[in-house]
This record gives C-alpha cells, structure tokens and sequence, in this order.
C-alpha cells in the first residue's frame, strides 16, 4: 500500500490567531478572510496531539509536518502552543488535511492521535462545527465532516 500524497494548502497564518480567517475583515475585525488558520489554533492542536505520543517520539518540526501537512516553517512556528481540547484539536488536523476532496475518516483521525475511534466520535459529535457520516457498525470507517468553522 502507498502512503496517499499530501500536499500543504496553508501557506501563511491568518490574521486571528484563534480562527480559520473565514470572514471578510467588514464582517469581522479579526478576520482577514483568507481561510487560513490561525496560528494559536494550529499550536493548540499541535500541543494536544503531541500529548497523546508516546514517551521519546519526535515532536520535530518534519514530523509536525508530516503529521499536520504543514510547510516547515508553520511547522516550526507551531511547536510550543498550550494543548486545545480534543474536539477542537480534531477540527484542525483534519482542516489541514488534503485528501482530494474527501473527508478524513475516524479511524485516520484515531491513528493520528493514537486513540480509539470511539473517542474520536465522542469528540466530533461534542463539535458544534463537525459531524458523521456513515455506517456506525464501522465506526473507523465514518467520515468526519465540516460546517462552517
């Protein structure tokens, strides 16, 4: 099997560091309206995923790289942020993820994160922003969508 080939799609931080920049700066004075998330969201999700590996693994910046699909120098810029919940950490890598247009599954999501797919249901059904699609006897297999932030 060949690791699928992913290529960052964020190039620069947006304006809010606590957002995904989707709002035009009339309708939001934080926002730049650029789509590209925040720097202080990234960090957190970086910060809660790094909890979850386990004792000695990198936490380099090519790993958060890898890991996040992050250019090298956001990776860099991300290491260092305090852990977001996990619902919230979700949101973010598979937000950074490119896929070709298909959502990541829960059990991508688990791997990442080196948890059970059921917590990873837990926290997307506690997202107000994400849901499930799929067939629940495949609970690895659902796929974790977006609406809106």
């Amino acid at each position: 099997m060949t690791e699928e080939m992913k290529k960052p799609w964020v190039t620069h931080w947006g304006a809010d560091p606590y957002s995904w920049n989707i709002h035009e700066p009339e309708d939001d004075d934080d926002s730049d309206g650029s789509y590209m998330p925040g720097r202080e969201l990234v960090r957190g999700a970086v910060a809660r995923w790094a909890m979850a590996q386990p004792a000695g693994a990198s936490l380099a910046a090519d790993v958060i790289s890898t890991v996040f699909n992050l250019p090298i120098h956001l990776a860099e810029d991300a290491i260092g942020g305090v852990a977001s919940d996990l619902d919230d950490a979700v949101q973010v890598w598979t937000g950074l993820q490119d896929r070709g247009g298909r959502d990541c599954t829960v059990g991508e999501v688990a791997a990442a994160f080196l948890l059970k797919p059921e917590e990873i249901v837990a926290a997307v059904e506690g997202h107000y922003w994400m849901y499930l699609t799929g067939d629940r006897a495949d609970v690895a297999g659902m796929l974790i969508g977006h609406e809106g932030e």
